[in-house]
């Protein structure tokens, strides 16, 4: 009986310092959104990488020739929109992503801008060139997203919002496509030269097959293809995506 005793004792001990544990506010839990958040690590590599991305375009511009119009292509979240403030609600709830729930967190018009994207978007503004927002929000969300994005300086008149339709054809490959043919909604009407394009996932850079000279090309990651750190979400969840 002393020793079940014990054992009933010990069990309790054990149990109440997991959960002292768990609670320890010195132990932050979801670790990634808060190195995303809060840690200057972070920004430093966001604006290290952006730093990249610009002199990029400064020297892809002046390699073409006078007249000659080109673009840039970006994704939005966690590339240009910062969604922290989102992944931070749903996990304190203990909730998964929910299109809905993130649809009504769009329309709170809160995100805040990542590291670097903003001198970035300055810098290829100045110099003439075109900007292209490749994501896959719904086309709902477009006058919320481009709201967003003129209140953080991201947004020029003439830049194009190009968002995911009911047609699942009209994917993110098709849509960059237009911006360099010249040809759709997610065009300028004329061709264009892209110098660079940035995201946070490899769905973001042109593939093998697709029509870039970069095309699935490994090497142009840190020349052309400028990719941001993003330990919050990914396909990397649900598979083992890493080949090498």
């Amino acid at each position: 009986m002393r020793r079940q005793s014990f054992v009933v004792g010990l069990l309790a001990a054990v149990l109440a310092a997991t959960a002292a544990h768990a609670q320890n506010p010195e132990q932050p839990q979801y670790r990634e959104v808060k190195w995303v958040r809060d840690s200057e690590e972070y920004a430093t590599i966001a604006r290290a990488i952006y730093r990249a991305a610009a002199r990029a375009v400064e020297s892809g511009a002046r390699g073409l020739q006078r007249g000659q119009a080109w673009a840039v292509i970006l994704d939005v979240d966690e590339t240009a929109l910062d969604n922290t403030a989102y992944e931070m609600e749903r996990r304190t709830y203990h909730q998964p992503h929910d299109e809905t729930v993130f649809r009504a967190w769009i329309a709170r018009r809160e995100s805040g801008a990542v590291s670097g994207a903003q001198d970035f978007i300055a810098t290829v503004h100045r110099l003439g060139g075109h900007v292209a927002w490749n994501t896959n929000r719904l086309e709902a969300a477009r006058e919320d997203t481009r709201a967003n994005m003129e209140r953080l300086g991201l947004w020029m008149a003439a830049d194009r919002l190009c968002l995911m339709t009911a047609d699942t054809a009209y994917t993110k490959r098709a849509r960059r496509a237009e911006v360099a043919s010249g040809t759709g909604a997610c065009s300028w009407g004329q061709r264009l030269t892209v110098l660079v394009f940035v995201g946070d996932a490899l769905g973001d850079f042109p593939a093998a097959g697709e029509a870039d000279p970069d095309a699935g090309s490994d090497a142009a990651f840190g020349l052309r293809f400028f990719l941001l750190p993003n330990p919050m979400y990914g396909s990397w969840e649900r598979r083992v995506t890493r080949r090498r």
